[in-house]
């Protein structure tokens, strides 16, 4: 390759612009959505603290599982912050593959029955746990079954 075409090649990559996302963005908003949506405080930054907080504690408490074995506190523990995590792992998944301002009605099914569903799972954890042997006391059993 000669320098002239080399030379002539650089200077048309250092003149064009490169798409930045912002650009890419207030265009794809503008001809999709046609507005931007209100900020709304549930799903902003205590949205994101609460989804950080619940899979940071189920590190320990799993450790915490393994090391003691059955007891009360952790199956309290586990039955709360465990359906918490998968409910918002879900409804990441819902907000990605069903968008409001796409399919509005799916998005709305798939929501109330994740809620539903995540409502059921925790008044199943508790009757569990008050009236048999609980979480932690099961997944042992089940372990050396």
């Amino acid at each position: 390759m000669s320098a002239a075409i080399r030379q002539h090649a650089v200077r048309g990559l250092m003149r064009a612009r490169p798409m930045t996302i912002s650009r890419i963005h207030t265009t794809a908003a503008v001809s999709q959505v046609g507005t931007t949506h209100a900020p709304d405080r549930v799903h902003g930054s205590y949205h994101w603290d609460v989804e950080r907080a619940a899979s940071a504690a189920l590190v320990p408490l799993m450790a915490a599982q393994l090391a003691v074995g059955a007891n009360p506190v952790t199956d309290v523990l586990l039955g709360v912050v465990l359906p918490v995590h998968l409910h918002i792992g879900f409804d990441a998944c819902i907000t990605d593959y069903y968008p409001k301002h796409k399919s509005p009605v799916m998005n709305r099914l798939m929501t109330y029955t994740l809620t539903t569903a995540t409502a059921g799972i925790l008044i199943g954890c508790f009757q569990f746990n008050m009236h048999d042997v609980g979480i932690t006391e099961f997944i042992a059993r089940s372990w050396t079954a």
